[in-house]
């Protein structure tokens, strides 16, 4: 077989999902030990993969719901070449969001019932969106060349484009008091139509992200903030009016609780 099988990104996105033999394994090591920001980029995805692992971890062995069996056959198809679909992971994490926003879904009922939750915390009346929100933060804070939709340069244009689709006027915190700067923000699907989030990063290269939905049937309520975990990833969030908030991060809770309190003040 020949040596070089995958090539540039490939050959990274092979290694984090194990698909290599042991020269190749070998030889993206020795590479990644001089080359600190592929590492750096390699072990975002790991996370990002772990943290899916643990999501769906107890759903693997479940039975197919019966209107879902019944009503839609399922086939099977030979997956395509890594050159043919060169994002591997990151796509098929895409399309977890995607069904994230599917009312009825399969795994997507837990997050819209919150029954997915820290077993310690008691969630908010309407609905638990602190797992798609993590969902969305493990998609796409790995990315390199677009990790949002649209720049910090056009921030005003993004807070009015995000406002008129939440229908709800938003503002982006600063945060740059705490070490954290604005790349941007993006557009998602959610359980109750669209959904914003915004994205910072420290000088140190971590990044957080904040997330933004309607409550469930517009309900205008105030929650305190409430904790939920998964891996090394955590996320307080809270609903105030209309909207729910979630702040999610890599980071000690103590440190990700002062960007909380920082961003509630300033909404």
């Amino acid at each position: 077989m020949s040596k070089n099988r995958f090539t540039g990104s490939e050959l990274l996105h092979a290694y984090v999902d194990g698909e290599l033999n042991p020269e190749e394994k070998l030889r993206v090591e020795q590479w990644l030990e001089t080359h600190p920001d592929d590492a750096q980029m390699v072990v975002e995805w790991q996370k990002q993969n772990q943290g899916l692992n643990d999501l769906f971890a107890s759903k693997i062995d479940e039975p197919i719901p019966q209107h879902i069996s019944t009503n839609n056959e399922l086939h099977h198809t030979p997956p395509k070449s890594r050159s043919a679909s060169s994002f591997g992971s990151q796509i098929a994490a895409s399309f977890l969001i995607l069904s994230i926003g599917i009312a009825g879904g399969w795994f997507g009922q837990d997050y819209f019932n919150g029954s997915i939750t820290d077993p310690t915390v008691i969630t908010a009346t309407t609905q638990n969106f602190a797992q798609p929100a993590m969902e969305a933060h493990w998609v796409y804070t790995p990315e390199i060349r677009h990790p949002v939709e649209v720049g910090k340069s056009e921030q005003i244009h993004l807070a009015k484009w995000l406002s008129y689709r939440l229908e709800a006027p938003l503002s982006i915190p600063d945060l740059t008091t705490l070490g954290f700067d604005l790349m941007g923000g993006r557009l998602l699907p959610s359980g109750t139509g669209p959904a914003a989030q915004f994205m910072y990063e420290s000088k140190e290269g971590s990044r957080i992200t904040i997330y933004l939905t309607k409550s469930l049937n517009n309900d205008k309520e105030e929650t305190a903030f409430q904790f939920n975990q998964t891996g090394s990833t955590r996320a307080f969030y809270w609903y105030s009016d209309a909207l729910g908030y979630a702040v999610i991060g890599d980071i000690e809770r103590n440190e990700l609780l002062k960007i909380v309190n920082n961003v509630y003040q300033q909404l």
